[in-house]
């Protein structure tokens, strides 16, 4: 009997061992859970830290991001033509916002008024941290095309577009759309690619209403290669090739539009007089289908450009002084067989960098007739100021 009643407490004993083992595996899972779930909130603390913390150094970085940066371009001219009389003309008040949005894009925009009115010329966003060294850019901006009409008139290096881009490109590459860039890594020169869809490309191009939905074969799409090269310390080379290319114009065949650009810089390394050289130029080919006077259709094929050297120097006294000279050649589209050549020399004088006079000279041969001042002399002189910070201002290129 006393071994019996033994045994039962030895089995009573085991069992509550059995029992608290049991007890302390469960509380032992449940504090792993708990350290599992303290871990992944701790992960999760510092993920949301991390964006935080990046968002600070965005702001560090760029404090326009609460505070955007505004500045305003005021171009005026004075003309005299020899068959076209003479005025003043207040061309535009640029009026330019920009600033981060936050440590993944920014965005811009430029306004212009102009005795004209008001004009929404640029409201776009671009991204600043995608990977692959891609960038990409949608709203209303000047597309990417060619080297100068992706310039706002008072930066280009004369007083008025040539009548090349004007007449081919239509003007300024204002689009509507979008375009991604890819910065190529790992060379030993600057190789930039662009690609883009939009409603249409050039400000003055009248082939397609922005306002007026259509198929995808009627919009305008977008090639470009760019590269830089230092040649020497003091010599560099740029250049690029773009297609622009609709599928479908006004219920017509294909239009393409081609440009290709080249800019040679000098810019010596010793101070003096002399600041540098500059020598560039694009050349335009452009292939559709036209409306001829006997009401047929044929495809019509022009080719125009324009080049032009300048000359930059500083005498020391009285702010820094270029002079260069321009040559442009616009057919007329429709009918490629005539064409506008101008000769243009001038005379820029900058007091500062936020102040520029500009004296130019113009004299035009014109075949086409489309506007009678573009025949004969010219004269025009051009005062241009930027107040507060504008995010383009003078590009001296």
């Amino acid at each position: 009997m006393i071994l019996a009643d033994a045994g039962w407490a030895r089995e009573d004993e085991v069992a509550s061992l059995k029992k608290q083992l049991k007890e302390m595996q469960q509380m032992m899972k449940k504090m792993a859970a708990r350290i599992n779930q303290l871990e992944r909130s701790k992960a999760t603390d510092a993920a949301k830290l991390k964006r935080v913390e990046g968002s600070v150094k965005s702001i560090q970085r760029s404090p326009s991001s609460l505070n955007p940066a505004i500045g305003m371009i005021i171009d005026s001219t004075v003309q005299q033509k020899e068959s076209g009389g003479g005025n003043f003309s207040l061309r535009s008040a640029e009026l330019g916002i920009s600033a981060s949005v936050d440590p993944f894009a920014r965005g811009y925009a430029f306004i212009t008024g102009s005795t004209e009115g008001v004009e929404l010329e640029e409201a776009a966003m671009v991204t600043s941290s995608l990977p692959w060294n891609l960038t990409l850019r949608g709203g209303k901006f000047f597309a990417d095309f060619g080297r100068l009409p992706k310039f706002h008139q008072p930066e280009i290096p004369f007083v008025n577009f040539p009548l090349s881009i004007e007449r081919m490109v239509g003007g300024e590459s204002v689009a509507i759309g979008a375009e991604t860039n890819y910065l190529v890594p790992k060379i030993p020169f600057f190789l930039r690619f662009t690609a883009g869809a939009y409603n249409k490309i050039g400000e003055e191009n009248d082939r397609v209403d922005d306002a007026v939905s259509r198929t995808w074969n009627k919009f305008t799409y977008l090639v470009r290669g760019h590269s830089y090269y230092d040649l020497t310390d003091s010599l560099s080379i740029e250049g690029g090739s773009t297609l622009s290319y609709t599928p479908e114009v006004n219920g017509n065949e294909d239009r393409s539009l081609v440009g290709v650009d080249l800019t040679f810089r000098h810019k010596p390394l010793v101070p003096g007089v002399y600041q540098g050289a500059t020598l560039a130029g694009e050349l335009f080919t452009n292939s559709e289908r036209l409306e001829q006077p006997a009401g047929n259709f044929e495809r019509q094929i022009a080719v125009g450009g324009y080049g032009y050297a300048q000359v930059d120097f500083d005498p020391g006294i009285l702010g820094t002084w270029s002079a260069g000279f321009m040559v442009d050649s616009a057919p007329d589209i429709a009918s490629p067989g005539k064409k506008t050549t101008s000769y243009s020399p001038y005379l820029n004088w900058w007091p500062s960098e936020f102040n520029r006079v500009r004296l130019q000279y113009t004299y035009g041969d014109d075949e086409v007739g489309e506007d009678e001042g573009e025949s004969g002399s010219q004269v025009f002189l051009q005062w241009t100021t930027i107040l507060g910070s504008h995010t383009h201002g003078f590009r001296n290129r």
